[in-house]
């Protein structure tokens, strides 16, 4: 019986999240590659990025509170290690995640230490704000955004109409 390839296999994979210094979040320039690597099992990685393994006592990845989302990378052979490792390499140096620290490429200028990620997370741990607050801070953004949006159509739809 073959079995089904999904998320659960081997392979490699890229987390995309929010930058720690862009409160609004705006979808391209908000967001960015933070971390890529490579799995046996790519759900159980996911897990310990998520919320650690305290049997092993590996904590949290210090990025994964920053509206962390994972995606697949397209593989060669993902279940041979060597393969795997390869690629991921590949993967960095084409994505240039901002949390890879030992396998960054020199160019790479964005690159976050881990130190300095630990402490970007503790300061905004330390920010953090009670849930009726945080709802009412995205209501807010959120509607600033509209606000934005909106102006910018108006001011293209005037800047049109000028054009006639």
């Amino acid at each position: 019986m073959r079995r089904a390839r999904g998320w659960r296999n081997a392979g490699c994979y890229v987390w995309r999240t929010r930058k720690p210094h862009a409160p609004i979040g705006m979808p391209i320039i908000g967001r960015h590659f933070a971390y890529a690597g490579q799995s046996n099992s790519r759900y159980h990685r996911d897990m310990q990025h998520r919320y650690g393994d305290p049997a092993r006592g590996i904590l949290p990845a210090s990025w994964s509170d920053l509206d962390a989302k994972v995606y697949p990378l397209p593989m060669l052979f993902p279940g041979w290690k060597w393969a795997r490792l390869r690629q991921e390499q590949l993967w960095i140096k084409l994505l240039c995640p901002v949390y890879n620290v030992l396998e960054q490429p020199r160019w790479n200028l964005r690159r976050i230490s881990r130190a300095e990620a630990a402490r970007q997370r503790a300061a905004r741990d330390r920010r953090r704000r009670s849930p009726g607050t945080q709802t009412l801070v995205d209501f807010l953004v959120t509607s600033v955004r509209l606000m934005l949006l909106a102006a910018l159509l108006v001011g293209l739809a005037w800047i049109l109409m000028e054009a006639r």
